[in-house]
């Protein structure tokens, strides 16, 4: 527990962002910390906990995707039962946006922005749990940016610039994720 405890809330954003339904979301990160909580003992190195447990969120949420329970068309019913974070109706509304418009992304592109940008996962990591290499990670991330922006209507400059080619996805995670909340 003193390894997951630091990444449960990183979880939970990952799930929430991905299933876009609080309830499937609490679904998905009970189920992946009962599987982590079985395999602990295939776990050979404690620094590679990280990765290994969201590849194994990430697994049982493809294993999810195959029978399609979480995918399908944006609803607005699905926002209205995602937590109230406490936020302004504003910012709980570019959210509600921001996942309607992860949806439509790829699923690998929408994997690598959602692990990147709300998880906080650092991009060695997710090639990792994508496994694929670094450079894929890095351009699904750019490629997933750019989409999102343009989804979502880029109309903000720094968004605009987040989301470039020429936008370094090293830069600090969640730089678009926040552009419209301030």
């Amino acid at each position: 527990m003193r390894l997951y405890e630091p990444l449960r809330p990183r979880l939970a954003r990952f799930a929430a962002a991905m299933t876009n339904d609080r309830e499937d979301a609490r679904d998905l990160v009970a189920e992946t910390t009962l599987a982590a909580y079985e395999q602990f003992n295939t776990l050979r190195d404690e620094r590679a906990f990280l990765s290994w447990l969201f590849t194994i969120a990430s697994r049982l949420y493809r294993k999810r995707g195959i029978r399609e329970k979480y995918h399908g068309e944006y609803h607005e019913e699905q926002v209205r039962r995602m937590p109230d974070s406490g936020t302004s109706p504003e910012a709980s509304a570019d959210v509600a946006l921001l996942y309607a418009a992860l949806e439509k992304l790829p699923s690998e592109q929408r994997e690598a922005v959602t692990l990147f940008e709300i998880a906080d996962i650092p991009l060695k990591e997710i090639s990792a749990i994508q496994g694929t290499t670094l450079s894929s990670v890095k351009s699904r991330v750019t490629r997933g940016r750019r989409k999102l922006a343009e989804l979502l209507g880029a109309v903000d400059e720094g968004m605009e610039e987040a989301a470039s080619p020429e936008a370094s996805v090293e830069e600090s995670p969640k730089n678009l994720l926040y552009m419209n909340a301030a």
